[in-house]
């Protein structure tokens, strides 16, 4: 009789922890989208007017001049835009990260007591994780997607080395250390962080990868993988929470990833 309400109990604890949900408070929602994503666009139309009105009108400039200079300068707009978007969100995180730093580690997941100190640090992780996807989508789509580093540095304050390439691949938001020459196929994944919901725990911890490390498609890399220096990671491979390769192996593919001779490979 004891063990079964043991058992209840701890059913439906494991069912009330499966059902929660994150909800971004309505006031965060209006500030996040009005303030931070709204007023680039402001700047950027009023240089438009200003364009407009204190330069093609002002000048009495040619209609054949002005159609031909007006794309450049709206693709100029374009990426103003972005840069600003960038710089205010980072604003708002640099602010919530006063009040809560990010920090690595395996954490409660406290989503109804935004009072105690790891339900603040969740409060405040939701919120850097929704305030960044939007310059995220947007400069991956754009024409300048250099800027998506530009987006993990600044506003997640990730390390970031020189020509990191993401070919429509899903980025780490947070706590990666990737280094100079890393490239991501379509559809490999970084994950810095991972629920544990039967537990109720969140992990929480950095991925570094070393330089001109390959992701092929269909990689994930969970929180605390490390990849040294020239690994490649051949497709639909796991690289799960602490994932580390072997000495002097540089070429790994599976579920966790194992190393595996190229030869091997070419013979094939």
């Amino acid at each position: 009789m004891e063990e079964n309400k043991v058992e209840g109990k701890a059913n439906s604890d494991f069912e009330q922890k499966k059902g929660q949900v994150v909800e971004l408070p309505i006031l965060d929602f209006l500030k996040i989208n009005f303030i931070s994503f709204l007023v680039p666009l402001y700047a950027c139309l009023g240089l438009f007017l200003l364009f407009e009105y204190g330069f093609i009108i002002y000048f009495s400039i040619p209609q054949i001049i002005h159609f031909l200079i007006l794309p450049g300068f709206l693709l100029f707009l374009y990426f103003l835009y972005l840069i600003l978007l960038i710089e205010f969100t980072a604003l708002w995180v640099q602010r919530w990260s006063k009040r809560s730093p990010p920090k690595e580690g395996v954490f409660k997941r406290v989503l109804d007591d935004v009072n105690s100190e790891e339900g603040k640090m969740m409060k405040y992780y939701h919120k850097r994780g929704f305030i960044i996807k939007y310059p995220m989508w947007l400069t991956s789509k754009s024409p300048f997607p250099w800027l998506v580093n530009r987006t993990l540095r600044r506003i997640s304050h990730n390390k970031i080395g020189k020509n990191v390439i993401y070919c429509d691949s899903y980025v780490g938001l947070e706590f990666t250390d990737l280094g100079d020459n890393v490239f991501f196929y379509p559809t490999s994944a970084l994950s810095s962080h991972a629920v544990n919901t039967i537990f109720g725990k969140i992990s929480m911890m950095e991925i570094k990868l070393g330089k001109n490390t390959t992701f092929y498609p269909g990689i994930i890399a969970g929180p605390n993988a490390l990849t040294k220096d020239n690994n490649v990671i051949f497709p639909n491979t796991v690289l799960h929470k602490n994932w580390r390769g072997k000495p002097d192996k540089y070429y790994y593919q599976g579920s966790p990833g194992r190393p595996i001779e190229i030869n091997h490979l070419e013979k094939r």
